[in-house]
């Protein structure tokens, strides 16, 4: 092989090699589940919240939130946020926003990284005792 030949040849080997790199771990979408009390005082293990439904903001204590990412590549661990506003059919929000302070909410969404709107998917309200 020629000098120009052996040259253009290993220049293809490093393009081919430094291609082969892995593509970059992006999340695309999350599904969200929030569960605890639309009420401001009270245990919250996983943290108070603040939640967004039909205009009016709403205090929320997690007893339980799980975030589950959608990821192209990879495995990129989701990081819970602790906003979110809720969009979704009327009667999903208005079940949240009538739920009292003693009733536990579950709420099931999805979510994509960089918006605070959590698309409601279910919400299931549970009278207390």
């Amino acid at each position: 092989m020629s000098r120009p030949g052996a040259i253009l040849a290993a220049i293809l080997f490093a393009v081919a090699v430094a291609s082969a790199h892995e593509p970059p771990k992006t999340t695309t979408r999350e599904l969200v589940r929030l569960q605890g009390f639309r009420r401001a005082d009270g245990d919250a293990p996983a943290g108070r919240m603040t939640l967004r439904a039909l205009g009016v903001e709403q205090p929320f204590a997690a007893t339980d939130r799980r975030v589950f990412g959608l990821v192209v590549e990879g495995d990129a661990a989701p990081k819970p946020a602790d906003r979110y506003a809720l969009q979704g059919p009327r009667a999903l929000l208005a079940r949240f926003a009538g739920a009292g302070p003693g009733d536990t909410v579950s709420i099931l969404g999805e979510h994509h990284p960089g918006s605070e709107d959590l698309f409601v998917l279910a919400v299931d309200v549970c009278p207390g005792r």
